[in-house]
């Protein structure tokens, strides 16, 4: 019998209002950040979603800790729904979620030690009365820094040390469910490494979940078990993170691969340019939101929204060619990048 999922999402819309004329309050439209994201995360498994600047996928990650409110749609965690709590409970509930943000240094108070950060949470919810400094000397052994950084400050630290104070400082109340926004994109390639290994490792100890944010493709190929693709506020396609890489389905989702990872010499698989640029959130096109980039679009794409059917959201998903061969771990350019991916994940000398 399967196990319920811990997160479900459902129709996920955010729309930020523009408005014009005298005192802004004429309304005239709106910014369509997300606009109807629906997926579900299993426990213990690690969902990342990913696509261009702008798609959508960290106002997805607010949304789902309610940081944001959404404009519509519901988020349940266990099968409690989040939408409608209050501020008490909803701030009980989020002991079980947590975030890690993409900037440790901007995320951290420079005028609190590190100690105090991590502490903050276990203060907040009544957690390890009488013991906060051993449990803040546990949190940092688990993410590979030692018991006497508790009494520096974020500025004493390096970029990589500061984002495993992060992770420390959202381990603190025990979560089921961490939002991961970019927690790597701002470190040195060989530091990243460390860090997505360590997020490996304590998923595994931990039980963890992660919604895992990236545009780093080779970072989600390496740590997530499944993958969703988002276009201007969309999933186009979400599926096992091995065979999105092996055989997408979506066009817009091989352009992405094929963007990221180019073609190997002799190898025979060509690179997808797509015409034109992102279109606005704020006057999204009509049906399909890609077609107007898509070398597959038909009259009927730039009429007709495609629904998420089978993992993919496309009017001609069975026509988009399988490149398996190429995107498969025999390519020698992505098994390079896998080798820093092989570091001790406690290495904290970042």
């Amino acid at each position: 019998m399967t196990a319920p999922p811990l997160l479900v999402a459902r129709d996920l819309v955010k729309h930020y209002p523009v408005r014009k004329g005298w005192l802004l309050q004429r309304k005239v439209g709106a910014v369509k950040a997300v606009d109807g994201v629906s997926f579900e995360l299993q426990r213990g498994e690690t969902l990342a979603l990913v696509g261009e600047s702008g798609c959508g996928k960290s106002t997805t990650g607010r949304l789902v800790l309610r940081l944001i409110e959404p404009t519509s749609g519901s988020i349940s965690l266990d099968g409690q729904d989040l939408a409608g709590l209050p501020q008490g409970e909803l701030r009980r509930l989020r002991q079980r979620m947590q975030i890690v943000f993409q900037d440790p240094y901007a995320s951290l108070n420079p005028r609190m030690t590190v100690g105090e950060t991590i502490a903050e949470p276990l203060t907040l919810h009544a957690r390890a009365t009488g013991r906060r400094a051993e449990r803040v000397a546990e949190l940092l052994d688990l993410v590979g820094l030692r018991p006497e950084h508790a009494r520096r400050y974020p500025h004493e630290f390096s970029g990589g040390q500061r984002q495993r104070v992060g992770i420390a400082r959202a381990l603190a109340s025990d979560p089921d469910l961490i939002v991961a926004d970019e927690p790597v994109s701002a470190l040195d390639l060989s530091i990243r490494a460390q860090v997505v290994n360590l997020l490996a490792e304590l998923r595994q100890r931990l039980g963890l979940s992660y919604l895992f944010i990236s545009h780093d493709l080779a970072v989600v190929r390496h740590l997530a078990d499944r993958t969703a693709v988002m276009y201007l506020g969309r999933i186009v396609e979400v599926a096992p993170t091995p065979q999105l890489f092996a055989a997408p389905r979506h066009p817009y989702t091989r352009a992405l691969l094929s963007a990221v990872l180019p073609p190997e010499p002799g190898r025979n698989r060509p690179a997808v340019a797509l015409d034109g640029d992102v279109p606005s959130a704020h006057a999204p096109p009509p049906g399909c939101a890609f077609h107007p980039r898509c070398p597959l679009a038909t009259a009927r794409c730039a009429v007709e929204a495609p629904a998420l059917t089978d993992g993919v959201a496309c009017h001609h998903a069975g026509a988009v060619p399988a490149v398996a061969a190429a995107l498969s771990a025999g390519n020698p350019r992505l098994e390079k990048l896998h080798q820093f991916f092989r570091t001790p994940a406690h290495a904290s000398g970042d």
